[in-house]
């Protein structure tokens, strides 16, 4: 057992005292720094306190302090539960905010009978709805893109089956159908993981200073061999140095190029141009192709999953959806941007860019 000396003993007392308790915190500011709305109701209905969440929230100044809350608060469906909520005592629903600000709400509000206030606080889930949203599409989308390829598979094995393989002609139809949809499965699958490990942030890279020059030429030659009608031409400066992975720096560019090549013009020489310039700090890659282009609602939506603009190109072209949402996430893991832009006189320019060494 440990005894302490009277010496000790005074030092400690004088240690407790010097330890005050803090502060009580202002509940109000405590919320607003969580991002969390926070309102008061008086006994007449009248905003008696708000913080900045709040407002920005709800689209109502520091002004609307005294208002009554029915003339100031445009979220009609919280009007509604704080006349209710006298009643309840205290109630939790989901709300939509002001139709301008296109925000959803989970909001809590409690009635204290005694001060005959109400109190509101809002968090907003808007995120949340919008992820859920996410979700659900990748989830359809993804059965409808599997699903083609999965009927095909299945309707020219069952043809074989049933007597097909004995027609030497009709035989080799099917299996070159069955081929051509596993193969299609087998790009969507990869493409599903590659999104997947980037998206979970266990995609690893090697950032290097690099000249891209060489790199480019192969991703080209690669491509060209592959779109044999299709010319390429490179504009790249070959003193460039660039921050860098060169494994998603391929992915990168070989899925514009192979994107710039089937969607080029079928009518005219399909020429598609790679080139780069430098932008202050920035790199920017340009691939350009002469195509009959997207249109302007379509543009921003290209980067999203399984996206597809709907023109007699993308209708007569397969594809997964998902090599534009690769490119993008690729590009930001490398501390970069990613856009699109209309080309002249016709054609669409995909470009991205990346941080510059020199």
């Amino acid at each position: 057992m440990k005894f302490f000396s009277k010496k000790k003993k005074d030092k400690a007392k004088e240690g407790s005292k010097s330890l005050k308790p803090a502060e009580p915190r202002d509940l109000s500011l405590v919320l607003d720094l969580m991002g969390v709305g926070f309102l008061v109701l008086d006994k007449n209905d009248r905003i008696s306190e708000v913080n900045q969440s709040c407002m920005k929230f709800l689209e109502i100044s520091s002004t609307a302090i005294g208002s009554p809350g029915v003339e100031v608060l445009k979220a009609h469906a919280l009007v509604q539960l704080f006349r209710e909520v006298k009643k309840e005592g205290s109630l939790v629903d989901e709300i939509n905010g002001p139709i301008s600000g296109g925000l959803s709400f989970l909001v809590s509000l409690t009635y204290d009978p005694e001060r005959q206030e109400t109190l509101i606080v809002l968090l907003d889930t808007t995120r949340l709805h919008k992820l859920e949203s996410v979700r659900r599409d990748f989830i359809s989308n993804l059965s409808h893109e599997l699903r083609t390829p999965v009927s095909v598979i299945r309707a020219n094995s069952e043809a074989l089956i049933d007597g097909a393989l004995e027609d030497k002609e009709a035989a080799k139809n099917f299996s070159k159908a069955i081929l051509k949809n596993s193969e299609k499965l087998t790009y969507l699958l990869s493409d599903i993981l590659n999104l997947a490990t980037i998206e979970s942030g266990e995609y690893s890279l090697d950032i290097q200073d690099m000249n891209p020059k060489n790199l480019i030429e192969e991703i080209v030659k690669n491509i060209s061999e592959q779109f044999s009608l299709v010319s390429i031409k490179v504009d790249v400066d070959d003193k460039l140095l660039v921050k860098m992975d060169p494994q998603a720096f391929e992915q990168v560019l070989t899925n514009l190029l192979e994107n710039a090549a089937k969607y080029s013009s079928k009518d005219i020489e399909n020429v598609v141009k790679i080139r780069s310039r430098k932008i202050g700090s920035l790199v920017r890659f340009e691939v350009e192709d002469n195509g009959i282009g997207i249109s302007p609602e379509d543009r921003e939506r290209v980067f999203e999953r399984f996206f597809r603009a709907q023109n007699k190109n993308t209708l007569s072209t397969s594809g997964t959806g998902l090599g534009l949402s690769i490119v993008k996430n690729l590009v930001n893991l490398m501390g970069g941007s990613v856009g699109n832009e209309q080309a002249h006189p016709e054609g669409t320019i995909f470009w991205f860019s990346l941080n510059s060494s020199n």
